[in-house]
């Protein structure tokens, strides 16, 4: 609160230091999204459009360290800043961010407000100052939203894609269908089809990934909602699963192996980088798990998936390729994580929204997805 308190004071001078650096045109933007996978493929159009509507400009992408590996294959993105493991805590983190933007920006777009990532722009007297308004848990933060250029107020029951998307029109982006249209990206790499080569071998398809963990484990379906899910693929569809996942997944991929008759299953977790795993995802018939990175993934290559929601809005965020099944949970306190609001741990200690997931349903519509892809080929 001292940070804010002593902005509001040094405002006036700020104000006048921001407004002598105003640039006729932007020639580089900072772009701050710090939040995990499934978030970033979700904002990768940002990204899109900036160097479609602004191909003079710089693009420079400040992010979570664990998207570096996928940013990295992203043409829209000229240089990777990636968030410090302690991130903006203390003076430290303040003073970290400091230093970033005396690099020299004319602009910054912030796709992960807080205090900090609201104040540092205006300290460092950058002119175009552009971010999201959080619609849930403003906190103090809400007082910095006066140092902003131009705030784009997220709506409750609109996809945060399109919120973010539209909070280019502080950088005069004109916001059209064409715009709101662009699709997610996720690249695919060398080192990645080689790999994909390796583990699928000559497995017979249809190739179906099970989805086995989240990054919030809140969100991860149990052990045995995994086996139950597996061996219903198995006795419905002659399709081989893939397991996806992470090496903390691993227990679970051998849980579910043992489970199933010999050959009906391979084992990619903690087998490929990030980096390498869309290239596997992308030779997928289907995707079934939950709210995942992995799922968005999937879903920006193309891929059929069907993701149950859980505790996650699907009015926030989901998967939204053409080929996408999504599954809301039917308990009443679902939804209970939003795009500002991501609790780790179920507030009522029952994790109702997983433990009653609808594992016969998503067999049934894997199922009907398979059959409707082999009509189409036949």
């Amino acid at each position: 609160m001292i940070y804010l308190l002593l902005t509001w004071l040094a405002a006036p001078l700020l104000w006048w230091r921001a407004a002598r650096r105003h640039p006729g045109e932007s020639s580089r933007i900072l772009v701050i999204q710090t939040a995990k996978i499934g978030d970033f493929v979700a904002t990768t159009p940002v990204f899109r459009a900036l160097r479609n509507r602004l191909p003079q400009v710089e693009i420079v992408a400040l992010l979570h360290p664990v998207n570096v590996p996928l940013a990295e294959g992203l043409d829209s993105i000229d240089r990777i800043i990636a968030l410090p493991k302690p991130g903006f805590k203390g003076w430290a983190g303040k003073r970290w961010l400091l230093d970033q933007l005396a690099e020299g920006y004319d602009g910054v777009l912030v796709l992960s407000p807080n205090l900090t990532t609201l104040l540092a722009p205006f300290w460092a007297g950058v002119p175009q100052r552009v971010s999201v308004l959080a619609d849930r848990r403003q906190g103090s933060a809400r007082l910095a939203w006066p140092f902003l250029t131009h705030g784009e107020a997220h709506v409750s029951g609109r996809l945060f894609r399109e919120t973010a998307l539209r909070a280019l029109a502080g950088f005069g982006v004109s916001i059209d269908a064409g715009l709101l249209a662009l699709v997610n990206e996720i690249p695919r790499t060398a080192s990645g089809e080689m790999k994909a080569q390796v583990l699928l071998g000559t497995a017979p398809r249809p190739l179906v990934g099970l989805g086995l963990g989240a990054g919030n484990r809140m969100k991860a379906l149990a052990p045995e909602q995994l086996q139950a899910l597996a061996l219903g693929l198995a006795e419905r569809t002659a399709a081989t699963l893939v397991l996806i996942g992470t090496v903390e997944d691993s227990l679970a991929a051998t849980e579910v192996l043992a489970a199933l008759p010999a050959g009906r299953a391979i084992d990619s977790t903690g087998q490929c980088s990030l980096a390498e795993l869309p290239a596997l995802l992308g030779e997928l018939d289907c995707f079934v798990g939950v709210d995942s990175g992995a799922t968005y993934m999937a879903d920006a290559l193309g891929v059929p998936v069907v993701d149950f929601m859980g505790p996650a809005d699907a009015d926030d965020q989901r998967p939204i390729g053409s080929q996408a099944v999504v599954i809301r949970s039917a308990e009443p306190c679902a939804p209970c994580s939003h795009a500002f609001d991501a609790p780790y741990r179920c507030h009522l200690g029952t994790r109702a929204c997983i433990s009653h997931a609808p594992v016969d349903k998503l067999i049934g519509i894997v199922s009907n997805i398979l059959t409707s892809k082999l009509a189409a080929e036949k």
